[in-house]
């Protein structure tokens, strides 16, 4: 049976670990959810990218990948979704002109969480 962390590592970096990615998978869910009400700042950015008449189906993915995430048995799978949309969030802020800071800050949470939890990951 899968988990979402092996056994054999320390309480804190299982906290850590968890800590981060529960906080990475917040901020991407709820960024999902936003997509479904229009009229806020997430529709104006996905004009600005050309992208607003999708702005449901990016939902779907984003909350698809944090559920895809957080499921045992696929978790490995999830992982690598994940931080693949997160290299996509830092393209459209690239492309916007911003600093990508959101986007690294979710990667970085999500990949530094997961390896914490999941070291074999690594090799």
């Amino acid at each position: 049976m899968s988990t979402l962390h092996e056994p054999g590592i320390s309480k804190i970096r299982r906290i850590v670990g968890y800590l981060l990615s529960i906080l990475a998978s917040l901020a991407v869910f709820g960024s999902g959810v936003t997509k479904f009400f229009p009229n806020n700042e997430i529709h104006l950015l996905l004009e600005q990218l050309g992208m607003a008449e999708h702005a449901v189906v990016i939902g779907l993915i984003e909350m698809g990948v944090v559920v895809l995430y957080w499921i045992p048995r696929i978790s490995n799978i999830g992982f690598f979704l994940f931080c693949s949309y997160a290299g996509g969030i830092v393209v459209g802020e690239l492309i916007l002109g911003d600093v990508p800071l959101p986007g690294l800050a979710i990667g970085g949470m999500v990949y530094v969480g997961t390896l914490l939890r999941k070291p074999s990951l690594l090799g």
